[in-house]
């Protein structure tokens, strides 16, 4: 018996073909879809366009990351004959791959790369980030993604310059830097979400991604802390000033002690060792202490906190859940240690 005739990829156009869908040609998301169903059938993948098209370079280059030992066959879909068809548009995102002379124009590509952005959510998102964080980063992310060359780490880059902003103002001293460095901590927060949005939207996920994230995000809330803390320092509130340094110092030990406790357990180099175990042993008081001890949450409410004039009560509130996160962190290490040590 024969083998079945291949089905061939179609688009209405070369600009569809070629079209950024979130960050990644439709072309090479198509080919990524159809070779992991048919991948073991057939090394060459038909992409067929009426009157014949041809590949964009960045078309190519990303075939060959995501797709590599595949070629692509780019020829007139006006001379398929009976092979069967399949709608560019149905391979956009992962599902059963069926045959589907679907209609893949433009404004279907730029609806489809909106729910791909719109899927890069993590379930673990905190209130704040769900609600408001989210909705905005991901508005970010789709404006970022229609510029080829974007990559993820830009948007961190972004994020640490939005850190270094930050800090600069709240030293600069005064009711004003304190409010400019509020406004631009929330902002990190936001802008905290699109590299990660765009590295699960373009396939360029990494450990190094992800290791870089976590840094930046220490970086940017231990400046945070130490500004506020000089800027009530300077302007004649020295106890809180140092109440926020000494909660400062603390969250620094206890970042320092989740680094080292995530390569004890295997994983990269992250701050998550903390979630991790509350995740293993769920229970609500659990879920709202990591809630409230998320980025997205205490951003959010130390800019209020900041508009509303609470700058010293905010630096008090700090320590006390500084020492408090401390000492649940110290316990829940130790506990899962000794339970794991004994199992």
């Amino acid at each position: 018996m024969s083998a079945p005739t291949p089905a061939a990829i179609t688009f209405p156009s070369e600009r569809a073909a070629n079209f950024l869908v979130a960050g990644v040609p439709a072309t090479a998301r198509a080919m990524l879809q159809f070779a992991k169903v048919h991948g073991g059938e057939n090394r060459q993948v038909i992409v067929a366009v009426p009157g014949g098209w041809s590949p964009s370079p960045l078309t190519v280059r990303e075939i060959h990351r995501l797709a590599p030992g595949f070629e692509l066959l780019a020829v007139d879909s006006c001379g398929l004959g009976e092979r069967p068809l399949i709608g560019g548009d149905t391979l956009q995102t992962p599902g059963e791959v069926s045959p589907n002379a679907g209609d893949a124009d433009v404004p279907t590509l730029q609806a489809l790369g909106r729910r791909i952005v719109a899927s890069t959510g993590k379930p673990t998102d905190g209130i704040v980030s769900r609600h408001l964080n989210r909705p905005i980063s991901q508005f970010i992310t789709r404006l970022v993604l229609m510029v080829p060359a974007a990559r993820p780490w830009h948007a961190t880059f972004a994020a640490g310059l939005l850190g270094i902003a930050m800090f600069v103002a709240l030293i600069s001293g005064g009711s004003q830097g304190l409010l400019v460095g509020a406004a631009l901590f929330q902002l990190a927060s936001i802008v905290d979400g699109v590299d990660g949005e765009m590295a699960r939207a373009t396939f360029r996920s990494s450990a190094a991604g992800a290791m870089m994230d976590s840094l930046t995000d220490t970086a940017t809330n231990l400046c945070f802390v130490g500004g506020v803390s000089f800027n009530l320092f300077t302007a004649g509130e020295e106890t809180a000033g140092l109440a926020g340094l000494a909660g400062g110092i603390i969250l620094a030990l206890g970042s320092a002690i989740l680094a080292i406790q995530s390569r004890r357990d295997g994983g990269d180099l992250t701050f998550d060792a903390l979630k991790t175990r509350f995740g293993q042993r769920p229970s609500a008081v659990r879920r709202w202490l990591t809630y409230i001890t998320m980025r997205d949450f205490y951003a959010f409410a130390a800019f209020l906190a900041i508009v509303a004039g609470l700058a010293t009560a905010l630096l008090y509130v700090f320590v006390a859940v500084a020492i408090g996160w401390f000492v649940v962190l110290c316990w829940t290490l130790l506990t899962t240690s000794t339970s794991v040590r004994q199992g």
